[in-house]
């Protein structure tokens, strides 16, 4: 399933839109420059502007499922964050600040004053860094499975860090990789062997950022209060695997209970990735959240 959701970045495939009418829909692969570096991204659609943010160790691609579902009414663009995929990799300490920068660049960049943004994992953090310090730059956003704040009650960061957890996300090996993507999928059956090879060359493509990323993260850089996501206006969505073990759903509770107005969706028997195992049911919930309002 996964490799023909690759596949498909090169292959004309016919939906149906509101018009009724058959559309080809062929995401074009783009580049950007923003502060002088490269940031690869994927286009198709056209209508208002959807920009899909992937987690730790993705790239735009991830996202065919989400794609090709929103592309017959939306302009949806998917960039390879800077640091991973086919983006260039500034050696620098990234942490969701540095990501909504370039972001907010690379929107300046390509022409987008505002657009509705999905996140998942670390996007969905990138997301609400964007909603925090560019608001007239979203027009709202969907979280999946992601994003968070310290608050003045969070209890202390643990001494030593869980280092076999943080190995297995940098994913070095095959071995390490099968394990990673296990933790991260329900359904079992769709990590194929190629799969796992797929994800170790993603992981080692962009083994710098991730570290870099985890070191941020330990040292508190990029984070946001408490206070700072409950200033947020936006329409929000909260759409979470209900069997995630790596975010499990009591945190899209905290944001749901932080972010006035938001709303919150479980997808049952899925687990960090909803958009990919049940693309169906993410799509039809996504596209009724970002339909213009009558």
């Amino acid at each position: 399933m996964m490799l023909r959701l690759f596949a498909l970045m090169t292959t004309s495939i016919v939906v149906f839109g509101t018009s009724a009418m058959a559309q080809k829909v062929q995401p074009v692969a783009k580049d950007a420059t923003v502060f002088s570096y490269k940031i690869h991204y994927l286009e198709a659609g056209r209508g208002a502007p959807v920009i899909l943010l992937h987690g730790s160790g993705g790239e735009g691609a991830r996202w065919m499922p989400t794609i090709l579902g929103l592309a017959p009414d939306f302009r949806v663009i998917a960039p390879d964050q800077i640091g991973w995929g086919a983006s260039d990799k500034p050696m620098t300490i990234y942490h969701g600040g540095v990501f909504a920068e370039f972001l907010a660049r690379f929107m300046k960049e390509i022409g987008i004053p505002k657009a509705a943004l999905i996140g998942q994992s670390m996007g969905a953090g990138v997301a609400l860094q964007m909603a925090v310090k560019y608001p007239q730059m979203v027009e709202r956003m969907v979280l999946v499975n992601g994003g968070g704040f310290t608050s003045p009650n969070d209890p202390p960061r643990a001494r030593a860090p869980d280092w076999h957890a943080r190995q297995i996300a940098n994913a070095g090996t095959l071995a390490e990789s099968r394990e990673y993507l296990e933790k991260m999928y329900y359904d079992r059956s769709l990590i194929s062997d190629a799969l796992v090879e797929h994800n170790l060359i993603l992981r080692l493509r962009s083994a710098y950022t991730a570290e870099s990323v985890q070191m941020a993260n330990a040292r508190g850089l990029g984070g946001l209060t408490e206070a700072e996501v409950r200033g947020i206006k936006l329409p929000t969505l909260l759409v979470w695997g209900a069997n995630d073990k790596f975010s499990p759903p009591a945190n899209a509770d905290k944001l749901n209970a932080a972010i006035s107005g938001s709303r919150k969706l479980l997808i049952d028997k899925a687990g960090h990735y909803p958009f990919i195992e049940h693309p169906d049911q993410f799509n039809a919930a996504v596209r009724e959240f970002l339909k213009p309002q009558s």
